[in-house]
């Protein structure tokens, strides 16, 4: 049952409200673009010292208060969210991390309300309202997106899932589900790879001979800072075209077109935390926001009111044409209307539209052989040493140019003799070349100084 919010150290109705935000912990976390970012201007817009009650507003004033853990473990939001809940009416707090302490607190003030943002309680808790970004929706603009870029391009798209789990399957389906509806006779192909972090190079490497293989033509990426490094793969080595997710990461992880492959980064699906923070701030400042149970934000055509939405083609707008920019939009009204749905059920991230199948994509496993393709595509796997931005943490990386497409390479400064071989070797995929190489340096080798 949920619970109507109640200010209790508010000075009655038409008295101040003091509203506490909780960020995400670590350093540089309010750079531009991140999620900290956009909700502290979510709270700034919200939260005003002057409220006008002509906008349905149940108090005058309100107050922000900002509190950042000293990192982003379980243990630093415990120590600070029950000590700072007496400071506020009302707390919110983003992501999984503070799920723990929001909970103790709530638990010792039932008279107070909570919300965290991308995490769902369940069993839901009575004074505590989940806030959620409608991941359906995420892949379903995605799918549309992919499935009217593809129409040209071979037909055949994939979204990379991070952990099989609820939240990773509503947007692996729901992109399948967008991919039907935009292009009827493509392919949507998609993958699990079981995590969200940078993982082993040989696990992006299968996974980029997987989709090489099946010669898709557009990724989404659903897994994270894992799906960002294999894009950055495929747009360098195939020219593969990208969808990101989070950010828009063309500006965060493709560091505002410096990193090669940014030309091949189509859009990315944003989830626009300021909407949102400012959307359940001013639920709390109308005296409507009800704990016990979980508050959805997703598209609209509105872009003031649309949590979800996306990027522009930066580069790539040769491809991302003004053409299909008109279909999404039209996509995003039958979307708002409720004339457009992903078929996807929420509970269980199944897809409700595929017949006895619970996905509605070509799953891959990660055992897969590759076809008898004539190609003989490895991925060059160059990003090891190198710091991408997760949908949670979108800081700008600098990553150094790949020195060795899939199959080609140049030289790039001062290479050793070894180095030089091992590139012709790979590059080639034939031993005979790299023996002819080392045969003839042995016969000019007294005359190299």
């Amino acid at each position: 049952m949920g619970v109507t919010i109640t200010l209790t150290n508010a000075a009655g109705s038409g008295g101040n409200v003091n509203v506490g935000l909780v960020l995400q912990g670590g350093p540089d976390g309010t750079k531009e673009g991140t999620e900290n970012a956009l909700a502290l201007q979510g709270l700034k817009e919200s939260c005003l010292p002057s409220l006008p009650a002509s906008s349905g507003f149940q108090y005058r004033s309100c107050t922000p208060h900002t509190y950042t853990p000293s990192s982003e473990t379980l243990g630093a939001y415990s120590g600070l969210i029950p000590s700072k809940t007496n400071e506020n009416d009302f707390m919110l707090a983003l992501g999984y991390f503070p799920s723990k302490a929001i909970q103790t607190a709530a638990s010792s003030n039932g008279d107070k309300l909570f919300a965290i943002v991308d995490f769902e309680f369940t069993p839901p808790v009575g004074n505590i309202a989940s806030v959620m970004f409608s991941e359906d929706q995420i892949g379903f603009l995605a799918g549309l997106l992919a499935g009217e870029v593809a129409k040209s391009r071979g037909g055949k798209v994939a979204v990379i899932g991070g952990v099989d789990q609820p939240s990773v399957r509503r947007q692996v389906n729901g992109f399948g589900s967008g991919v039907k509806i935009s292009c009827q006779t493509c392919i949507a192909y998609g993958l699990y790879s079981g995590t969200f972090e940078a993982g082993d190079p040989k696990l992006r490497t299968t996974v980029f001979n997987l989709l090489v293989d099946r010669k898709v033509s557009v990724v989404f990426n659903a897994a994270s800072i894992f799906g960002t490094l294999t894009l950055k793969n495929l747009t360098t080595q195939q020219g593969i075209y990208a969808i990101g997710s989070g950010s828009d990461e063309w500006v965060t992880n493709w560091a505002y077109g410096s990193v090669p492959g940014s030309e091949h980064v189509l859009s990315s699906v944003q989830t626009d935390y300021t909407v949102l923070v400012k959307n359940v701030v001013q639920s709390v400042l109308r005296a409507n926001l009800t704990g016990g149970g979980t508050v959805f934000y997703g598209v609209n055509t509105e872009s003031s009111q649309s949590a979800i939405k996306l990027a522009p083609p930066h580069e790539a707008g040769g491809v991302f044409t003004k053409e299909i920019e008109a279909k999404m939009q039209g996509y995003v009204r039958d979307m708002t209307k409720g004339k457009l749905t992903t078929g996807v059920d929420h509970k269980s991230g199944d897809s409700r539209s595929s017949g006895s199948s619970s996905t509605s994509v070509q799953l891959l496993a990660l055992t897969d052989k590759p076809s008898n393709s004539p190609n003989n595509n490895k991925s060059s796997d160059t990003d090891d040493n190198n710091t991408v931005s997760s949908s949670r943490k979108n800081h700008a990386s600098s990553l150094k140019k790949p020195l060795l497409g899939s199959r080609s390479f140049r030289f790039e400064g001062h290479l050793d003799l070894s180095t030089v071989l091992s590139r012709l070797f790979f590059s080639t995929g034939g031993l005979l070349v790299a023996c002819l190489v080392v045969q003839a340096v042995g016969m000019i080798g007294p005359w190299i100084v």
